[in-house]
């Protein structure tokens, strides 16, 4: 699939290496209810609860509390296997539509990241996991740099890698503030544990023209090096490719 871009503006960011959610919370936030399930929603770059979001499921209108969180009545085992609709919205953040898939009566989902507001010809890059594999690693591949946890981690008014998580769940985040229409950009996930696979719980939020453009998810894979979009020529085609591990160094 490939999209046309907007191309023209400027953008500013910060830099942490913790995952959003501890084993203990994702642990106390699966055990609040059996009949509902907890949805947790943090801020993608600082990871702060996004407290008074409205958040639809399905024929459900909610609104998380102050720890950013809502408790959502569990579906019946009969919905729709393709997906529950999920809409997230606040002012100052990019509304966000989303599925969130259904196993026997249950949410296959239930910890959720929003972005703030980005300037039209911004775009960012949000990575998120379950617990395992523990670390995961996002790469921005350009022209003219690569960003990742190890290599060039921000340049100043161009490009930043705003998260780096280590220990599950994610976000890592890199955020570029203003699209180069003469550049090409390579989005990769690398599994940088040695352990674990690359599965359906691994997702790359992709925003762009301030709005999700999409939410990519990947399918078991025991790869370690993965492509999942290229921006070129002002468009972005989405194909998930697996590299060489030296496309992830």
């Amino acid at each position: 699939m490939i999209k046309k871009l907007i191309i023209s503006s400027l953008l500013v960011i910060s830099s942490y290496a913790d995952s959003c959610w501890t084993t203990n919370e994702v642990a106390d936030i699966a055990q609040d209810s059996w009949d509902e399930t907890v949805f947790s929603i943090k801020d993608s770059v600082t990871c702060e609860p996004i407290g008074n979001a409205y958040v639809k499921v399905g024929p459900f209108n909610l609104k998380t509390d102050v720890y950013g969180q809502v408790s959502i009545p569990n579906p019946p085992e009969d919905m729709d296997k393709n997906g529950v609709p999920v809409q997230f919205k606040k002012s100052g953040y990019i509304t966000a539509n989303e599925k969130v898939m259904v196993f026997a009566g249950s949410y296959w989902s239930n910890l959720f990241l929003m972005s703030k507001a980005l300037p039209i010809d911004s775009a960012r890059f949000v990575l998120s996991w379950d617990n395992k594999p523990q670390d995961l690693d996002l790469h921005l591949k350009t022209n003219n740099y690569h960003i990742s946890y190890r290599k060039i981690k921000n340049i100043a008014h161009t490009v930043k890698l705003d998260r780096d998580a280590r220990k599950g769940y994610g976000p890592e985040t890199i955020t570029v503030d203003k699209l180069n229409k003469n550049d090409t950009y390579k989005v990769i996930v690398h599994r940088y544990s040695r352990s674990g696979t690359l599965n359906s719980k691994v997702k790359v939020r992709v925003y762009l023209n301030n709005e999700l453009d999409n939410m990519i998810t990947l399918r078991e894979t025991t790869a370690r090096c993965i492509q999942v979009a290229t921006i070129n020529n002002n468009s972005i085609e989405y194909a998930i490719k697996e590299l060489s591990d030296s496309e992830c160094r």
